[in-house]
């Protein structure tokens, strides 16, 4: 994967994108703006984006803390030049500015143009095919059981980018549920939990739910008379 750095005239992007990178390589940060990745006349994708794409390269977004702008990225993808994956570039700056997480990112780059079933390949299946992790963002036979279960909310949302400019969205992404390696790692509204004045239908050996450190104990309807 290639963050390209600064922008240089002695080392165009177009000739990095055109002679050097291999197909298979990752281009980063791609919506930024900042090393030539936007036709300053079409405002569309460079000629750069365009012939890399034809060579096999992969163009991932990376919005960190300084690496996307809504101004660049609307045109470029209403103009067909969409991502491979979608990344965070997640650092102590990014977490608390316009990236903050992953699901922000899915539902930013909604509002730019992705459809749900995109944003969701671009953050799973796609990027496992990229760095060749093929038993990754899937669940085939003998895959790992990692799930995400999300739900999309409706309401009045914003987004925001790398110079303080917000775009306006009536959807955003909430993680309700997700395993990991088929264990519940995280609940958020206790969908896998029982009521807590109801009848137990939950496992006790799996009551814990894997996040706790501290065994559930039994209720007394579950003490066995050898046990009393």
């Amino acid at each position: 994967m290639i963050d390209f750095g600064d922008n240089r005239p002695e080392r165009p992007l177009y000739e990095l994108l055109t002679k050097y990178l291999r197909p298979g390589d990752i281009y980063t940060h791609t919506y930024s703006g900042l090393r030539g990745e936007q036709d300053p006349l079409t405002l569309k994708a460079s000629a750069g984006l365009v012939e890399g794409r034809k060579r096999g390269i992969y163009f991932d977004a990376g919005t960190g803390g300084g690496s996307f702008q809504f101004r660049v990225a609307y045109p470029l993808i209403q103009g067909g030049f969409k991502p491979d994956s979608l990344s965070t570039d997640l650092h102590i700056t990014s977490m608390n500015s316009s990236t903050k997480d992953m699901l922000n990112i899915m539902g930013k780059f909604m509002a730019v143009g992705l459809t749900l079933q995109e944003a969701i390949a671009d953050t799973t299946w796609h990027p496992a095919q990229e760095i060749k992790q093929y038993q990754l963002g899937n669940l085939s036979v003998g895959a790992p059981g990692d799930i995400a279960v999300l739900s999309l909310e409706h309401g009045k949302f914003a987004y925001t980018d790398m110079d303080d400019e917000k775009m306006l969205s009536d959807t955003k992404l909430v993680c309700q549920l997700t395993l990991r390696d088929g264990r519940i790692v995280y609940d958020l509204n206790g969908i896998s939990m029982d009521i807590w004045n109801g009848k137990q239908t939950v496992d006790p050996a799996m009551a814990s739910h894997w996040t706790t450190f501290v065994p559930r104990p039994a209720r007394p309807e579950q003490i066995t008379p050898t046990q009393r």
